[in-house]
């Protein structure tokens, strides 16, 4: 594959000394130095920056800015050399303008949890160290217009063009694919579009190159053009044109690759594909090497190789077999005159062959796509087999609609009315497909080892492929004899490749852990067992939004949960429930919620009773004794007692035991106590009830309110870890300090969920380790 290419190998080898670099244990290039000295300047510091502004864009009714080049002037001392965003409410501050500007220092949030969206990663693998809140703009200073704030003006124009031409749900897509403006994108089409596996179409990228500057470039040929002066010219529009379309990494990459075919056919040389793309890289990660963990910088750059080096080998064999079928059929006419297919073949080979070559780009970007969402769309291959045909029209016709209604609105108007068609057919085969049973897999998080042994795998698969290429090209004559071989190996090597695909879908093995969220003011427990059974205890916040969407669903799909056997729900606090509320809202499989037998009817109980209804959610209700688990792990009602009344809705939590039995032989290897919000009354019963005993982990009941964490029940407990579930700032006071006093008397120790993020307790036998998410 490397045979002969010099400066690829050369490439290769800068890539991997970066990866080493940002991955391994040796920063030796100093990649994070400036990431580290931002983190130095405190939450909230005041300071004072001078920069150049190199981006902007709309973002949720603000303009999003981009400043590098910045020296970065607070109490504490000088930060140089640095890049930040703020957002402020105009557009008027020009690009590459030398800006001057002051507010707070406002660090980006890490993932607090697994699965969790890390806002910090992502902006830092963009060269961008944090954000300027409450900013004041002191002044700013450029000479003349510059040209990319020119392409702004032009991008805002005929976004402006598509806004009046098309309902805003479809300008703002055609203005995402045409010239890059995600402004106007609205979220749940781009969620869309994500599950169901055309995402890409969304992004500017090689399709976009092929369409405006390939299709101008062999235009100039054709018209008898110089390679020189159809290359330059061709180049500078593939220029103009990512700069219009705000400089992606997808559109970038496909640029400079572009420009480096132009050069390629200028200098009379072949055009090589992976030097191209491994010396792209290089360019780009050069420039910052933290991009080699940007989600966009894996996506494009693999999807290249996948096409390369899997789809199109694997499509070749079948175009082969389409060939000699040909071939036989002009041989058998006894004139050697060519046949003409019938459509339907025609029709039939163009499909076939597309499917195999999206069937390859989808086994190669599987594992990408899994470690980032954590689920896969099942139906993208053929889904895309019914979009891509189109997508050169709706671009070709949305540019050329764009431009010409900048000069006449009506004319730019009858252009577009194609797309208005084009883009309800898109969304009604996403909606279609994101309908079909099954259309997203939760596959979980792989490791490291399982991903190399798949690609290990798809690298067989791709040698035979080119094996059976060379030998039939160079043994076989007879064509009978060809067509036979072809279609055998054919069948054999996509039948291995896509038993290679369904290996990644093989369910990692389940252990027994405890997962403590971070939920914020709230609580969400996840529990599974080593036979298979997942538990969850309550899961809600009143500090985060939406906390289903963008905590409890990211987690349950980063381990692999399709589905919650038994959802414990302590009461019907907010805090405890809104969470479960959305999953149960969203469609999320959860076989039982299991509540307490004296729960008090109020409008949440009524609307989750609702809510499972309609979701197919059985409804479990559990008195004090009641039993509910798995052969290895047993969940206990401690609490409330038969017939106990109260007004107040904390009194009434469900309190639960935990028993883990790693054999099976009715042995306890750990326990855990779990008590929702109850009272320091509530524990003193349980105490005196003789129902429990010691305990190795406590999650600490109410949040460590003063109101809770008797010293006799904890005493009694005795645990050997203790968790506090709230938030930082909460209005309440959690953690009070007295009950952070009882509880560190008694425990061995003690977790805030505030400070250490998801804490995770394991049991192997008798030993148990706690892993704080940083």
């Amino acid at each position: 594959m490397l045979r002969g290419r010099r400066l690829c190998k050369i490439s290769l080898l800068i890539i991997i000394t970066i990866a080493f670099s940002v991955h391994g244990p040796w920063d030796f290039l100093g990649v994070y130095t400036k990431a580290n000295a931002a983190d130095c300047m405190p939450e909230g510091t005041q300071v004072q920056a001078v920069g150049r502004v190199y981006h902007k864009e709309i973002k949720n009714d603000s303009v999003l800015y981009y400043v590098r080049n910045a020296t970065v002037d607070s109490e504490i001392g000088r930060l140089s050399n640095t890049s930040f965003i703020f957002k402020f409410n105009s557009d008027e501050i020009p690009n590459y303008c030398k800006l001057n500007i002051k507010g707070k220092v406002s660090h980006f949030m890490t993932a607090r949890n697994d699965g969790a969206f890390d806002m910090n990663n992502y902006y830092q693998s963009m060269g961008l160290y944090f954000e300027l809140s409450n900013p004041e703009v002191l002044g700013y200073s450029c000479g003349l217009l510059s040209g990319k704030d020119i392409l702004y003006k032009l991008s805002k124009a005929l976004d402006a063009v598509y806004q009046w031409a098309l309902p805003g749900e479809e300008a703002g897509f055609l203005s995402s694919i045409a010239i890059g403006n995600k402004g106007d994108l609205l979220g749940d089409l781009r969620e869309l579009f994500r599950t169901v596996g055309v995402a890409h179409v969304l992004a500017v990228s090689g399709l976009h190159v092929s369409v405006v500057c390939m299709s101008f470039y062999k235009l100039l040929r054709r018209r008898g053009k110089s390679f020189i002066c159809a290359g330059i010219l061709a180049g500078i529009v593939a220029v103009f044109y990512g700069l219009l379309t705000g400089g992606s990494i997808s559109s970038v990459r496909a640029i400079c690759m572009f420009l480096i075919f132009l050069l390629a056919d200028i200098l009379g040389e072949a055009y090589d594909s992976l030097t191209a793309l491994a010396v792209v890289a290089d360019f780009l990660l050069l420039g910052n090497p933290l991009l080699i963990r940007n989600g966009s910088f894996i996506f494009s750059f693999g999807a290249i190789l996948g096409i390369w080096y899997v789809a199109l080998p694997l499509s070749g064999i079948y175009g082969k077999y389409c060939n000699e079928r040909k071939k036989l059929m002009k041989s058998d006419d006894g004139f050697g005159k060519a046949i003409k297919k019938p459509i339907h073949r025609v029709i039939v080979e163009y499909f076939v062959s597309s499917f195999i070559f999206s069937i390859g780009i989808y086994g190669v970007m599987l594992p990408i796509v899994t470690q980032m969402y954590h689920e896969t769309p099942v139906y993208s291959s053929m889904l895309n087999l019914l979009i891509l045909p189109l997508m050169p029209v709706l671009l070709g016709l949305g540019l050329l609609g764009g431009f010409l209604g900048l000069i006449y609105l009506p004319l730019g108007k009858l252009i577009l009315m194609p797309c208005h068609f084009v883009i309800y057919i898109f969304e009604m085969i996403a909606s279609m497909f994101s309908k079909l049973p099954n259309a997203n897999a939760i596959v979980g998080h792989r490791g490291i080892i399982r991903i190399v042994i798949y690609y290990g795998l798809i690298f067989v698969a791709w040698r035979l492929s080119e094996l059976f290429n060379s030998h039939i090209d160079a043994e076989l004559i007879n064509p009978r004899t060809r067509i036979s071989y072809i279609r055998r190996k054919m069948l054999v090597t996509m039948g291995l490749f896509i038993v290679v695909i369904c290996t990644w879908f093989i369910p990692s093995k389940q252990s027994f852990e405890v997962d403590i969220l971070d939920v914020g003011q709230g609580d969400g427990i996840y529990i599974s067992s080593q036979d298979g059974v997942r538990f969850f205890i309550d899961g809600g916040s009143t500090s985060s939004d939406a906390v289903g969407k963008y905590t409890l669903l990211p987690f349950l799909k980063y381990k692999g949960a399709s589905h919650i056997d038994y959802w414990f729900l302590s009461h019907m606090d907010m805090d405890h429930v809104s969470g479960v509320l959305e999953l149960l809202e969203s469609g999320y499989r959860i076989d039982n919620i299991v509540l307490s037998a004296e729960i008090p009817s109020d409008d949440t109980l009524s609307q989750l009773l609702e809510l499972c209804k309609a979701n197919g959610t059985n409804v479990l209700y559990m008195n004090q004794g009641d039993k509910c688990g798995s052969r290895h792990l047993t969940f206990t009602c401690i609490y409330p007692f038969d017939g106990v009344v109260s007004d107040d809705i904390n009194a009434l939590s469900l309190a639960l035991l935990m028993e883990y039995d790693k054999d099976g032989d009715g042995t306890v290897d750990y326990s855990g106590f779990f008590g929702g919000d109850l009272g320091a009354e509530q524990e003193i019963a349980i105490a005196q009830s003789g129902n429990v005993g010691h305990v190795d982990l406590l999650k600490v009941s109410h949040h460590g309110s003063r109101f809770s964490s008797d010293s006799e029940f904890l005493s009694l407990l005795a645990p050997d870890v203790a968790v506090i579930s709230c938030a930082k700032v909460n209005r309440y006071g959690h953690p009070a300090a007295e009950a952070v006093e009882r509880i560190e008397a008694a425990a061995g120790s003690i977790y805030y969920t505030m400070d250490s993020g998801r804490v995770r307790a394991r049991a192997g036998g008798v030993d148990v380790f706690i892993r704080e998410s940083q």
